[in-house]
């Protein structure tokens, strides 16, 4: 789960050098990134998921991708999967509501977009104006979640299979409305997809945790879960001390 990229440290971005080290340990040491929707397709066929296989996600769509990312993604052959706030396209990340931590960058243009998919990124729905979904009426929910859906659609003339749920915020009623519309999503639970994983409720790992190489190559090893279980009981905790649990 990665945000932007970016030379100046914030919440949500590592920097680009960072970004290429982790893609090349990725390829040295024979991973190969897959796109979510193959990921997903394995969990609702009850298939063995793929052999030393990630799934490389971007919420929110920054410009960095585009100028940034995709020219090392390209180098090693790697997929992605990119997320959309489809009503900010072209824009910036200045939505309601934004934590004033987060800084406001570019965000990826229709032209740019239309060229990733080209090169071969997946699109996926981030909603039309990053809202808390868990705290919208159905009919809301409904036009965040659908309009976003075929905007994309619209824009790239292929279907939209995936969904990523802003600030990881979502009730029962909301995932219902999203697995009408779309065949996979993604949380921000801390944790690895595995065979019994939800499909509308995907865990992922932040990459902010893992800047230092030494966590980030602790991800091939089995003892790798303690660290993520020392994560979430800090997330938990920041969590209940701000009011706000995460999911």
């Amino acid at each position: 789960m990665y945000h932007a990229l970016d030379e100046q440290p914030s919440p949500i971005a590592i920097r680009p050098a960072v970004f290429a080290w982790q893609m090349r340990w990725l390829h040295e040491h024979g991973y190969r990134a897959i796109p979510l929707s193959r990921l997903v397709q394995c969990l609702h066929r009850n298939e063995p998921l793929p052999q030393r296989a990630v799934v490389i996600t971007f919420d929110d769509g920054f410009e960095s991708i585009y100028t940034a990312a995709f020219p090392i993604l390209a180098e090693y052959g790697f997929a992605a999967t990119v997320f959309l706030v489809t009503g900010y396209c072209g824009r910036q990340n200045d939505w309601p509501h934004q934590p004033l931590a987060i800084p406001c960058r570019p965000l990826l243009a229709w032209p740019q977009i239309r060229q990733l998919h080209e090169h071969g990124i997946e699109f996926g729905a981030h909603t039309i104006t990053h809202p808390w979904l868990d705290r919208l009426a159905p009919a809301d929910i409904e036009r965040e979640v659908l309009a976003s859906k075929a905007a994309i659609e619209d824009q790239l003339g292929h279907a939209v299979h995936v969904f990523a749920y802003p600030y990881g915020r979502y009730t029962p009623a909301v995932r219902a409305i999203v697995g009408r519309a779309f065949s996979g999503a993604c949380s921000t639970r801390l944790g690895l997809v595995e065979s019994g994983s939800d499909p509308l409720a995907l865990e992922r790992i932040e990459m902010l945790y893992l800047t230092q190489p030494m966590l980030f190559q602790w991800l091939a090893h089995p003892s790798f879960s303690f660290y993520l279980d020392l994560r979430r009981l800090a997330r938990a905790t920041a969590g209940t001390l701000l009011g706000r649990p995460w999911q």
